[in-house]
């Protein structure tokens, strides 16, 4: 289970939304209930563990031939769970894995010790409904979510098989010595970003591929030409990729 680190919140990113639609409300074989019921067999909708609300994505397929990869995608500031988890529909039903889009305490910053209690609810909440295929369980954040994906991620590099992140800084995990002190060892790490992002520069990217690669971890560095801090779902696939082609 995801450990808590440092309980501190990560930075707002001045307003960063996720872009897309929320499609939380629809439903294809599970009951949403107002968002507060587990998921159903399959489908998607809202629901609450503990007291953290997370949006989710159950396609058929993920539930067939064994247990299930799980996708955990955290929103940027002012977004929602939700939001993220329309974002990765499409891939997720061609690939067959759960995704889960948690909600942030505050909804604008994530908290290192509330939200990873928060995340280790839903995780025990889900294992009570579904095989999970622990060996295939993979973070990803944008904006102030992929500030916290950083620290949480490389602090539980033995719990999750990939990460990746969108827009995203790794100065929170560099500050509070989580890299390179206090990994769980190297994962596949996918890091996206715009060239014209004004919120978090480019170069923020670019010096935490340098810091992956110089320690020998495999890491690509996916560009957006031009792109600023909005949201850009192209780099969901190479993620994905990636992640298949370093197994655990």
């Amino acid at each position: 289970m995801p450990d808590t680190g440092t309980p501190q919140d990560t930075g707002t990113d001045g307003g960063s939304t996720d872009g897309g639609s929320t499609d939380g409300g629809s439903t294809d074989g599970g009951s949403t209930d107002g968002g507060s019921t587990t998921p159903g067999p399959s489908g998607t909708g809202a629901s609450i563990a503990g007291t953290t609300t997370y949006a989710w994505l159950v396609p058929e397929c993920a539930l067939e031939g064994g247990p299930a990869a799980v996708l955990f995608t955290m929103h940027g500031s002012g977004g929602t769970g939700a939001s993220m988890v329309a974002q990765w529909r499409s891939l997720a039903e061609r690939e067959c894995f759960i995704v889960i889009g948690q909600d942030s305490k505050t909804g604008t910053s994530w908290n290192f010790g509330t939200d990873v209690e928060g995340m280790n609810n839903v995780i025990e909440q889900l294992k009570g409904l579904y095989e999970l295929d622990e060996d295939r369980l993979y973070l990803h954040g944008y904006s102030a979510g992929a500030h916290w994906a950083w620290v949480v991620g490389l602090l539980n590099s033995d719990v999750f098989a990939g990460l990746a992140v969108y827009a995203g800084t790794m100065t929170y995990a560099v500050k509070w010595e989580v890299w390179p002190e206090d990994t769980g060892g190297p994962i596949p790490v996918l890091i996206g970003h715009g060239t014209a992002d004004t919120t978090v520069p480019y170069s923020e990217a670019q010096a935490a591929f340098s810091r992956l690669q110089g320690a020998g971890w495999p890491v690509e560095l996916w560009t957006a030409s031009g792109g600023d801090h909005a949201y850009d779902p192209d780099h969901q696939e190479p993620a994905w990729e990636l992640f298949q082609t370093w197994p655990r």
